[in-house]
């Protein structure tokens, strides 16, 4: 069980940031299309970006981070990053859509990682 004196031990803890791209799809609207290469290249080189400058905030502020970048099924690669870490807490970002498209595609995710994972999931509300 997760409590209070648990989180306070974690002052010093490593955090590892991930993104996981997932095996060369995307979403488009009612249907689902393949990236072509250039695409691929784009879209990694931007998670690769945003997962830098949130590696360089934390280092910034004075975490212990680094950052990775996977490629395949979201919770498949999570679960699996968190057992080879031996991860104490895995902390998941979620932002309410407002499309139900979207809400349907993306609900799934904190659901089964929740089911799947090695220790406590945190989810956090991005506003």
């Amino acid at each position: 069980m997760l409590n209070c004196k648990d989180l306070s031990q974690w002052e010093h803890a490593k955090v590892h940031l991930l993104s996981v791209v997932p095996y060369e799809t995307i979403s488009m609207g009612h249907e689902t299309s393949y990236y072509s290469e250039p695409e691929n290249k784009i879209e990694e080189e931007r998670r690769m970006k945003i997962l830098n400058e949130g590696v360089e905030q934390l280092n910034t502020a004075g975490i212990e981070a680094s950052g990775k970048l996977l490629k395949g099924d979201a919770v498949d690669k999570i679960v699996e990053y968190a057992h080879t870490i031996g991860a104490d807490l895995i902390m998941l970002g979620h932002q309410h859509r407002d499309n139900w498209l979207e809400r349907w595609w993306a609900g799934s995710i904190p659901k089964a990682l929740i089911e799947h994972s090695p220790c406590s999931v945190l989810v956090v509300i991005i506003k």
